[in-house]
């Protein structure tokens, strides 16, 4: 329920990095009006900053098709009871960040009531659904887009672009660590995702590669595998030996990451964290197989990782960082030797490192706040 005197501003997002990066948002409007009242559905970060959610998305966040089927009673429940929420209390604005079917379906309906859109984190269909932009700019009235490249596709299409810049341009804590390399604590940290059927159909891939050769035995004396919250961590330890729970580590402790020599990672935002904490990295990513099998031929771009997105000259042409995408026996050899590669081949490793501090050049800070100015135009 609106307090009496204050605009409300309803947020939804539908996993981990959103969640923060609504927080982040949150934070920096109320700088600008500490009048506003916010509610939403979203996680922990969320709830921290003041937001009244009215569920935890933590129940819904899921990536692939099959995977959605799987949850769409849920989902469809979580649907009806945004609907509902916007139809009896019609806050000033909403603000949706990524979690793109889902918020694109709310923003549809926000339209028929008349409440204004302001989508954050661009939904990715320059990646495979080029033709549905149009579709997005009209429900949405303002879109905010975190890299230029983004701007340079959706500008052609509406005036109501703005690139903002990227969230996490603007945490101090995503530093490169001064030690050297062959100091660090921990040979490996593993990142199989913060979503439930991330972790379920990576986990094991990654863990079966760190080998120091095809035919033996794994080597976990000394990695640490992080979660994203406690909802994931719940699942490890259910997945996972109890000899390897006391490897799992919070995914938010960023002086843990900053002591990993390297990474075997999901894609997703962590490749970009990855990268601005200077740690090399083997992205690995695993879809069911019918999701694979159909994204296949939807998907235009060569790659998918955030780091070689930014870095290649052209859109997903280039490799800066291997990715092994739905990967087979084969690769698992290459990538064990990608990671011994990184280990002992000096002159390649520095070269990574070189590449990754040109990203901190392209990603232009002031996202949160950025935004907060243009909701703040969007109510007022």
């Amino acid at each position: 329920m609106t307090i009496k005197g204050t605009r409300e501003i309803f947020i939804i997002t539908g996993e981990s990095s959103g969640d923060q990066h609504a927080a982040k948002y949150v934070r920096e409007h109320l700088l600008l009006n500490e009048e506003l009242y916010f509610s939403g559905i979203g996680q922990e970060s969320m709830k921290d900053e003041g937001v009244s959610l009215i569920y935890n998305s933590e129940d819904i966040s899921v990536v692939g098709l099959t995977e959605v089927i799987f949850k769409y009673k849920k989902i469809k429940s979580v649907l009806d009871l945004a609907k509902k929420y916007l139809y009896e209390n019609r806050p000033a604005l909403v603000v949706l960040v990524d979690y793109v079917e889902f918020n694109l379906k709310i923003a549809t309906y926000a339209k028929s009531l008349g409440i204004p859109t302001l989508f954050y984190i661009a939904p990715q269909v320059w990646a495979w659904r080029e033709n549905r932009i149009n579709n997005i700019i009209k429900v949405v009235d303002h879109l905010a887009v975190v890299f230029p490249f983004e701007y340079d596709i959706f500008s052609k299409f509406s005036n109501n672009v703005t690139y903002v810049g990227h969230p996490l341009a603007d945490d101090n804590e995503l530093n490169p660590s001064d030690g050297k390399y062959h100091d660090k604590k921990y040979d490996l940290g593993v990142f199989p995702g913060s979503r439930e059927s991330e972790i379920k159909n990576n986990i094991y891939t990654m863990l079966d590669c760190i080998k120091p050769s095809k035919g033996d035995s794994p080597d976990y004396s000394n990695i640490k595998i992080f979660y994203s919250n406690d909802k994931t961590k719940e699942l490890l330890e259910k997945m996972l030996p109890v000899s390897l729970h006391e490897s799992l580590k919070s995914g938010k402790d960023r002086e843990e990451i900053r002591q990993c020599k390297k990474a075997i990672t999901a894609s997703g935002t962590i490749t970009l964290e990855l990268a601005l904490l200077g740690i090399p990295m083997v992205i690995v990513y695993r879809l069911s197989s019918i999701t694979y099998f159909i994204m296949k031929r939807l998907v235009k771009l060569k790659y998918i990782g955030l780091v070689n997105l930014i870095l290649g000259e052209n859109l997903g042409d280039e490799m800066i960082v291997k990715e092994y995408i739905q990967p087979k026996y084969h690769d698992q050899v290459e990538i064990m030797a990608e990671l011994d590669k990184i280990d002992n081949d000096t002159a390649y490793r520095d070269e990574i490192i070189k590449k990754y501090l040109e990203i901190r050049n392209k990603l232009k800070p002031g996202a949160a706040k950025n935004l907060a100015q243009i909701a703040n135009k969007l109510i007022f």
